[in-house]
């Protein structure tokens, strides 16, 4: 029995180590794949969302997205969505959350709203980019994640969101799932457990928190490896990791049962082995206990070699044929375990190989020590367009583009890797057909037990569309389409860094704040195509009149900005030499333009601030350069002047009045007075409502001292409004009485107010709401209304005229009105400009205008009315060139409404 026990303790040990070992190893690459496989959907999914927070935050940037205007949407958008595969659309919202504009709008036509989503919610309690929860899309109507971005105008306030939806239904984080077994599980949850997708039937469970014992240890163990019941009720083996840009947890989970299969199959055959092997000794052990003392020893002896770790060692087979039989079938044993254990360690090393090339989704080659090429995927090829055969047994020396990178540019990135076990950057790479490309290479070293390198993995991405992108992205963030000119982001880091400068060199830099003089009215005459080459024009000009190392840029409009450096460190001496360029400026923009094969002329204001250091902030000294321009157009235009504090209180003064006028608005601190209008001597046919400010503390204030600033700052809308609706208020009031039941009401229009897309509609709105009757109300029009969009105008002129409004042209002979259209438009009256009728007496040029006016209304059939009479003398000559109708302080001046009632019954 001693033995017995002699042979069999070491035996038992030889085959429990085996089995634990086994058991070992399987957990070990078990833990290994599922981290590797985790770290891939991270790496991917994660560096695809950083790519869209980008380009989100860039497009949020634009011009044109921060005025989120439906009218005037970013062509940009369309681009991007073609460069964004994997995304339903890319639009953005205001901060009402009214879809705006997108890449793909709905094919019906409806609005969409975004209001009441949390993701938009989310966006106006906390401005900065997010991910939301899966959420089904309103136009596609598919699953999404809706990444999100806040847009800020130029005053940094929050004006509506840019969203690109990543479809989920197409969504795939690029892993080598042929390595996992039958019934494996992989995805994302969210912090919460909220289920955003998964591999095996998303849309069952997406959206939904499945409440598994699964699903509640990956939210709380977030990194990390654990054994768990699925939603499905089957047990896995579960690896999760946290994916910083969003917070999600990717999580990969193999049935636990098929992880230990294989090895709990060799055990049950190692141990099998083992009760033979044992059965046969106890059985002999008895009988044969001096035969086989001997054979018996050397089967202990190598039992116990086997137990040291020595698989080399064999039994002598010797001794009685039973004891030679255990002796070869030990032998047998030994040299299964021994194969067992190589083919072990073979699967170890391929399960890093694997582990470490499949990380990459894209080209990926494996090779040795000597970095000859063993395996090439098909990707690999493709980019290439070399052939595996081709590849394998070659080095990667056959891809480069050489003479490309600098010296000792591989020496060194070989040094990295041995270093350092990875390496990755961009290089250019040479294809089969002799076409050089930038690529992006990973290359990462697998290891072996002794720490040496055994071989290297590399995976490699085409990234020519991708530069591309980022080029164009570059240059639509910080370049002006029209001019090529840096735009104000780009100026703004230029500003910055020449300030940093200044303090170092301790010399001067200008700042010039270049307008150009009356262009809106040229952009409005000649149109915009013609303002756009005018822009490029002086925009060339500018370039040729500064150094190489100054800047010009445009900010937007007509408004550009040069930034010189490097001035004198004296500030006198400084100012001479900016004022030296702005003159060359001057006199190269006050030279003719050559528009289309016609000359034209335009001059610039220009405002200069010095700076030195960061003495005055970048946002102060632009307004600097800003107001010494508006003192040029103050001293008449074309010249330059130098920044004078003393503008700066006239400036803060008409902040504060438009403070007071919005307030005024608000308030509806406005009252109307009615001047009236008269045929012959005393037949009262109209009045012409006019507005007047009832300022609390100056009193009754005439609109010459705040309409410009409503026209200004947009004010004039509301307020036109407001004239409009208490005027056909006042006129259906007076419906009802006999004196004033004839009379026409005529209020002016401002052109903003017309140039709205629903204006037809308002004033419709305002005449069925007031009961006003349409043929009492006469809308007056200036010339300059008429300069742009005249179909647009005429249209809507055309539309109010069908419901019986009346339209007059006031101020007729000061604008540039052509014939051609005023012989279209749908009038029913022309005024003669008061400034015509004040000379008309002494100015024979006045008489001759006003009974051209007289004339040309007579040919429309038209009537005519002239306003600013004063005098008996200006009335007896209008009326002989044939003008009977006027308007003026010979007959009253404007009175309010108690008086010009009055007014009317006395008359």
């Amino acid at each position: 029995m001693l033995l017995v026990l002699a042979v069999s303790v070491p035996f038992v040990t030889v085959v429990g180590l085996s089995i634990y070992y086994d058991r070992q190893q399987t957990i070990d690459s078990t833990k290994t794949s599922l981290r590797t496989l985790a770290q891939t959907m991270v790496s991917n999914t994660g560096g695809k969302i950083s790519d869209a927070r980008v380009m989100l935050e860039r497009l949020a940037s634009r011009p044109l997205v921060q005025r989120v205007d439906p009218r005037n949407c970013d062509s940009a958008l369309q681009g991007v969505h073609q460069l964004s595969p994997g995304y339903t659309n890319i639009s953005y919202a205001n901060r009402d959350g009214l879809m705006v504009c997108a890449a793909v709008p709905p094919r019906d036509g409806r609005q969409i709203r975004f209001a009441q989503t949390d993701w938009f919610q989310a966006v106006l309690r906390d401005p900065r980019f997010s991910a939301s929860l899966p959420y089904r899309g309103p136009i596609t109507g598919k699953w999404v994640v809706v990444l999100s971005a806040p847009i800020w105008n130029q005053r940094q306030e929050l004006v509506g969101s840019v969203q690109l939806p990543l479809n989920l239904s197409t969504f795939d984080p690029h892993i080598p799932v042929d390595y996992l077994p039958p019934g494996s599980r992989y995805g994302f949850v969210s912090a919460d457990g909220t289920l955003v997708w998964r591999n095996s039937d998303p849309e069952a469970m997406v959206g939904r928190q499945p409440g598994s014992e699964a699903t509640r240890l990956m939210v709380q163990v977030r990194d990390g490896e654990f054994v768990a019941d699925s939603s499905d009720g089957v047990r896995r083996y579960f690896t999760v990791l946290t994916m910083p840009q969003t917070g999600w947890i990717a999580y990969v989970g193999v049935p636990e049962e098929g992880v230990y299969a294989a090895a709990d199959q060799r055990a049950m055959g190692a141990l099998m082995i083992a009760f033979i092997v044992l059965g046969l000794l106890a059985m002999l052990a008895l009988d044969i206990a001096r035969l086989m003392a001997e054979p018996v020893a050397a089967l202990v002896k190598a039992a116990q070699a086997v137990e040291k770790g020595d698989l080399e060692v064999r039994a002598a087979v010797s001794g009685p044929r039973e004891i030679a039989a255990v002796a070869q079938g030990f032998n047998t044993m030994v040299e299964a375990q021994q194969r067992h254990v190589e083919m072990l360690k073979g699967n170890v090393e391929e399960l890093r190989i694997a582990a470490t090339a499949f990380e990459a989704q894209d080209g990926m080659m494996v090779t040795d020590a000597n970095y000859r090429i063993l395996r090439a995927n098909r990707a690999m090829t493709e980019i290439t367009g070399y052939t595996t055969e081709e590849l394998i047994g070659q080095t990667p020396k056959m891809l480069r583009a050489d003479g490309k990178e600098p010296p000792g540019f591989y020496e060194e990135r070989w040094q990295t890797v041995m270093r350092e076990g990875k390496w990755q950057g961009e290089v250019l790479g040479r294809r089969k057909n002799g076409e050089t490309y930038p690529r992006w290479l990973t290359i990462t070293a697998v290891h072996g037990d002794d720490g040496a390198i055994t071989h290297l993995v590399t995976s490699e991405s085409d990234i020519t569309e991708r530069k591309a992108a980022e080029e164009e992205i570059t240059r639509l963030a910080f370049f002006d389409p029209l001019t090529m000119l840096p735009n104000r982001r780009l100026l703004m880091d230029r500003l910055q860094h020449a300030q940093a400068s200044s303090v170092r060199s301790q010399r001067h830099g200008a700042l010039m704040f270049i307008d150009l003089d009356h262009f809106k009215t040229l952009n409005d005459t000649l149109g915009h195509d013609k303002g756009d080459q005018l822009l490029q024009q002086v925009a060339q000009r500018l370039v040729s009149c500064v150094r190489e190392g100054d800047t010009v840029a445009r900010l937007g409009g007509d408004e550009f900005v040069v930034m010189l450096e490097g001035l004198s460190e004296s500030s006198e001496e400084a100012a001479t030499q900016a004022e030296h360029v702005g003159e060359k400026i001057l006199a190269a923009l006050r030279l003719p333009y050559v528009l289309d094969g016609h000359e034209n002329r335009s001059t610039p204001s220009i405002g200069v601030a010095l700076f030195i250091g960061h003495q005055t902030s970048i946002e102060e000294l632009l307004k600097q350069a800003d107001l010494a321009m508006y003192q040029s157009k103050a001293h008449g235009r074309n010249t330059l002047h130098f920044f004078d504090p003393k503008m700066q209180a006239l400036v803060a003064e008409h902040a504060a009045q438009e403070e007071r006028l919005r307030e005024a608005v608000r308030a509806q601190q406005f009252v109307l007075y009615y001047q009236p209008q008269v045929v012959g001597r005393d037949q009262v046919v109209g009045v012409e409502a006019l507005v007047r400010w009832l300022h609390p503390q100056r009193g009754i204030v005439s609109p010459g001292e705040f309409i410009a600033l409503a026209e200004e700052t947009g004010l004039i809308l509301p307020l036109g409004l407001w004239v409009l609706e208490t005027a056909c208020s006042q006129l259906a009031r007076w419906a009802g009485r006999p004196e004033t039941a004839q009379l026409v009401m005529s209020v002016n229009l401002s052109a903003s107010q017309l140039r709205q897309a629903d204006f037809v509609e308002q004033v419709l709105a305002i005449l069925h709401r007031t009961g006003a009757d349409p043929k009492r109300l006469k809308l007056e029009l200036t010339e300059s209304l008429l300069v742009s969009d005249v179909e647009t105008t005429i249209a809507k002129m055309s539309a109010l005229k069908a419901q019986g409004v009346g339209f007059s042209l006031d101020d007729f002979g000061t604008g540039y009105s052509s014939l051609a259209y005023l012989k279209r438009l749908p009038l029913d009256q022309l005024k003669i400009d008061q400034g015509f009728v004040r000379d008309i007496l002494v100015d024979p040029n006045d008489a001759a205008i006003a009974r051209m006016v007289v004339v040309l209304a007579d040919s429309l059939g038209l009537a005519v009315i002239a306003e600013g009479v004063e005098t008996e003398a200006q009335r007896e000559c209008l009326a002989q060139l044939g003008c009977h109708a006027y308007q003026g302080y010979l007959f009253s001046r404007p009175l309010p409404l108690a008086e010009i009632e009055d007014f009317l019954r006395k008359a």
